[in-house]
């Protein structure tokens, strides 16, 4: 890129890794005099010949090597800019000598600019994409406007790739004057308008708006042009030129936006121009620019990455979210922020990448946010454009990490669908007021929603077990604490054009976690349920609180607390003594935003129909190395009506979730209590993708989408189940997180009665493996010691027989089979329930040898043998000295047959007993 910069030779000598071969300058002419050639000649060399009407001025120009003489600005409107020239020399040793001419009012340097971006090669890790547009809330903003194609972005960067996939059917038009093949232009342009929706690669916040590209040289001169461009209404400036303000340059970010285009430039990388990251960066620093810097957006604050590691925690400054020195460039300049850590975009030769940080993706996507504007409402003025985007942004200040950097880093983070709703109320105004809580990322507002597949997993809703919920909506479940609460916070958004009063109200209830909620009783206070043990009353349901909604402006969202007094989870130990958690509800009372449609009793109908109430039933397993081992969580199944009913509860994976299913790499195991096992059963005891184990209430799901079918309970019964989550060391991959629903439905009408959603967080940890030592052979009637090898932490060692039985718990299981058998080993960890399986086979042979009686013999041994499973046996004796041998046939019935070696000659004799014509076992006599 080129850099525009108005220093002096001293600072040029500072940042002398910029100087070329070939030096550009800005020439301003003065009034009365005219620098404007009547004729360029190109000569071999490439240099130029002037023919002008001032022959001294001619002369002395010619006697430099002149390879560029043009008007800077052509077509401007500012008188003074209409007066700048720019020149290329050889060198920069010619500004002295062209400040001293008459005709030359003023002189500065132009250099090469600089991308500012910091590349990385990791390639092949796509989530993120996804979760920098939810962040900003794109797809809400995309429900209002999906971007017009004849909005055109205008990007001034280094080499596109204009055959990409992505982009293919995206740039209008591109200009290109380099033998560049820099990757940076076609990063940029990916994020401002990549293909959307088209069934390959990533998403952009510009969706259908397309693109004019122009490569380097990158400097002002190269804007400018771009701004010429017929229906140009936004440029993008991922780049800088200068460390210090060049008067021209202003000036001409001034027309340009005076001319009703938005220019818009990263506002630094931190160390852009030095190693003080609040140093102004040019072209970002002019009045008549949006300069945006960048937030993180992957990882909730202060957590571990499994691939990335302490970076880009969600609108958090720093890149590594707890070092201050890791930060992009912050000052007062600064309008607004933007994701810019891990961002994946496009790379060339139609391929894609992860980019390491740099404020050159944060500006793109401002670009494409500014465009998706103009649509909604075109005859937006610059001004307009940068206040709403300001004025709409969500405010990050209140995050530890960020508060060194008050009035550093703009107005906050970029709120798409704030911005694009503001501005499209500004054109169109609507009237009535619609405050509303989502489903989920698909639901956009809309009565009823439509879209919402498990309407009780709203992210509008979490719980933390500390007050810091404001920048972590990272939802924990609730802990009990008998003298600290939990807090609870609600999300809730005003969807409409006009400013809600201050009046309205929020009530918060909790319900023990049920896949048949019914309203109001399961919430209100008033159902109970019988302790098995002491017959005691226990409350399934209340109130929370009521909290009044502050005033909330257009498109604006705000964050509401509420403190929780959690039930001890010990009143409910005889129901169920497993982790059994909360099911949250909220509600909005408004007289200026009623209930859309009328409530009833089924809770999922309600909250689908109403924007203004929303769910959360959310068990959230951590599995955590060296920690008590949380596996799994209980929820209660019941029947909500009058009459008998039967149901089905479905077990299925998160639709689209990417990676190894959690029922392939762990044991996932569904337990049924007494009540709604004697209710399956007496359905008929109807599975599929379940398989049985020795315990008959427990079931182990072998595939998506198991069921339990016709579970038939009885009017206002209720009953639990309990869902864990082994994984299995065998099956490990790096993939940390999986959701998995629980959902009820009438068995007869499928319809949905409610469920429950666990989110399932894997933590890394070194791998063991079970192993329960080699296969061993024993006689009939022996006895030995199968031994488990110690996976040094602690675990269970369990002992399986072949029907599956647990027979023992231990490292250490004695056996004595009558017949030959493989035994399983399970070794669970108690850090964190993974576990492993091994088998091994014990082999006993049928036939034995047992004792010669006596042994030393003269006359008559006894043999003991056993041989009953043969159909044919005898005795071989052989001497071990001659090899001649004799053969005595065996009755298989008896256990024993007495021999006469009265001839034998004195020696050593093997007795060997041969069964079905095989050689078993032998014993050596010895004859006296």
């Amino acid at each position: 890129m080129k850099k525009l910069v108005l220093i002096s030779i001293l600072q040029l000598i500072c940042i002398g890794t910029f100087a070329q071969s070939v030096q550009g300058y800005y020439v301003v002419e003065k009034v009365g005099h005219s620098l404007n050639p009547i004729q360029k000649t190109t000569n071999t060399d490439q240099t130029l010949t002037l023919d002008m009407e001032n022959n001294d001025l001619e002369s002395f120009l010619n006697s430099k090597p002149i390879y560029q003489f043009k008007r800077a600005f052509p077509n401007i409107s500012n008188p003074y800019l209409q007066r700048v020239y720019y020149i290329e020399l050889n060198d920069d040793s010619h500004l002295a000598s062209l400040s001293s001419r008459t005709e030359i009012e003023y002189t500065e340097y132009v250099y090469e600019g600089q991308p500012l971006l910091e590349p990385d090669d990791i390639e092949g890790i796509d989530g993120n994409v996804k979760e920098a547009m939810e962040l900003i809330k794109a797809p809400q903003a995309w429900n209002i406007t999906t971007g017009n194609p004849n909005i055109l972005v205008g990007v001034v960067d280094t080499y596109f790739d204009t055959d990409h996939d992505d982009l293919i059917n995206k740039i209008v038009q591109d200009i290109d004057d380099s033998s560049s093949t820099n990757k940076h232009g076609t990063q940029v342009s990916g994020v401002v308008a990549a293909d959307t929706n088209n069934g390959i690669g990533i998403p952009s916040i510009g969706y259908n708006t397309k693109l004019v590209t122009m490569d380097s040289p990158l400097n002002t001169m190269r804007v400018w042009e771009m701004a010429q461009i017929p229906g140009v209404k936004v440029i993008n400036g991922s780049w800088y030129d200068s460390c210090s303000p060049s008067s021209i340059n202003a000036m001409v970010y001034e027309d340009i936006w005076n001319m009703g285009i938005t220019p818009i430039f990263a506002a630094g990388n931190g160390n852009t121009c030095g190693s003080d990251p609040t140093t102004y960066v040019y072209p970002a620093a002019y009045d008549h620019t949006i300069a945006v810097s960048a937030v993180g957006h992957i990882s909730p604050r202060e957590t571990n990455h499994p691939v990335y590691g302490i970076v880009s925690w969600k609108d958090v400054h720093n890149r590594i979210g707890n070092d201050p020195t890791t930060t992009m460039t912050h000052n007062d300049k600064v309008d607004v922020c933007a994701p810019g850590y891990r961002l994946y975009t496009l790379d060339n030769n139609n391929n894609y990448r992860n980019t390491s940080f740099g404020t050159s993706l944060s500006s793109p996507m401002v670009a494409g946010l500014a465009a998706l504007l103009l649509d909604v409402n075109p005859n937006l003025t610059p001004d307009q454009i940068r206040d709403i985007i300001k004025n709409t942004a969500d405010n990050i200040y209140q995050i530890p990490e960020n508060a060194p950097y008050q009035g550093l880093l703009g107005t906050g983070r970029i709120n798409a669908y704030r911005a694009v709703l503001t501005a499209q109320c500004m054109a169109n105004p609507t009237t009535g007021l619609d405050l509303a809580m989502r489903n989920s990322d698909f639901d956009d507002g809309t009565e009823p929603d439509n879209s919402t597949q498990q309407p009780w997993q709203s992210n509008d809703i979490w719980v933390r077990n500390q007050d810091d919920g404001i920048y972590n909506d990272d939802h924990q479940n609730p802990e009990y604490d008998p003298n600290d609460p939990n807090y609870v916070y609600v999300r809730v958004s005003n969807n409409s054009c006009d400013t809600s009063s201050g009046n309205d109200q929020l009530k918060l209830y909790w319900a023990k976690a049920n896949t048949s909620l019914s309203w109001p009783q399961h919430w209100d206070g008033s159902l109970f349920i019988t302790d098995p043990v002491t017959g005691q009353d226990i409350l399934m349901g209340d109130e929370i609180g009521t909290i009044t909604i502050p005033p909330i402006e257009i498109g604006e969202t705000k964050i509401l607390k509420l403190q929780w007094s959690v039930p001890n989870p010990e009143d409910y130990e005889n129901i169920n003594p497993n982790p059994w958690h909360f099911c949250l509800l909220a509600r909005i009372e408004s007289t200026d935003d009623p209930m859309t449609f009328t409530e009833g009793s089924h809770i999922t109908t309600n909250v689908l129909n109403n924007n203004n109430i929303a769910w959360k039933n959310t068990t959230v397993v951590d599995i955590e190395p060296n920690s008590t081992p949380i596996i799994g969580g209980v929820v209660a199944v019941g029947n909500p009506f009058t009459a008998q009913k039967s149901f089905k509860l479905e077990l299925v994976r998160e639709t689209n979730e990417l990676g190894k299913a959690i029922y392939e790499e762990a044991e996932v195991s569904i337990t049924m209590d007494n009540t709604i096992y004697t209710a399956w059963n007496n359905g008929g005891k109807a599975k599929t993708n379940l398989k049985d184990t020795r315990q008959n209430e427990r079931k182990i799901v072998t595939a998506d989408n198991a069921v339990l079918n016709n579970i038939s309970l009885a009017p206002n019964e209720i009953g639990t189940i309990n869902l864990e989550f082994n994984f299995l060391t065998k099956e490990y991959t790096d993939k940390n997180e999986y959701v998995y629903h629980v959902i009820q439905r009438d068995a007869s009408t499928n319809d949905i009665i409610g469920g429950e959603t666990y989110i399932v967080r894997k933590k890394p940890r070194d791998s063991f493996s079970a192993d329960a030592g080699n296969d061993k052979e024993i006689d009939k009637n022996e006895s030995t010691t199968l031994t488990a090898s110690n996976i040094n932490e602690d675990a269970t060692y369990n002992w399986y027989d072949p029907e599956g039985n647990l027979i023992y718990t231990g490292s250490d299981l004695t056996v004595s089979p009558e017949i030959t058998k493989i035994y399983k080993l399970e070794v669970i960890s108690n850090l964190d329930g993974f576990k492993d399986y091994d088998e091994i086979e014990v082999k006993v042979n049928p036939y034995k040898l047992e004792s010669l009686v006596p042994n030393p013999a003269i006359s008559q041994v006894t043999v003991n043998y056993i041989a009953d499973e043969a159909n044919s046996a005898y005795l071989m004796v052989v001497n071990t000295t001659t090899g001649s041998s004799d053969n005595y046939i065996i009755d298989t019935t008896l256990n024993s047959v007495v021999i006469d070696i009265s001839s034998y000659t004195s020696g050593i004799y093997e007795v060997i007993l041969v069964a079905d014509g095989e050689a078993q076992t032998s014993q050596t006599l010895i004859k006296q």
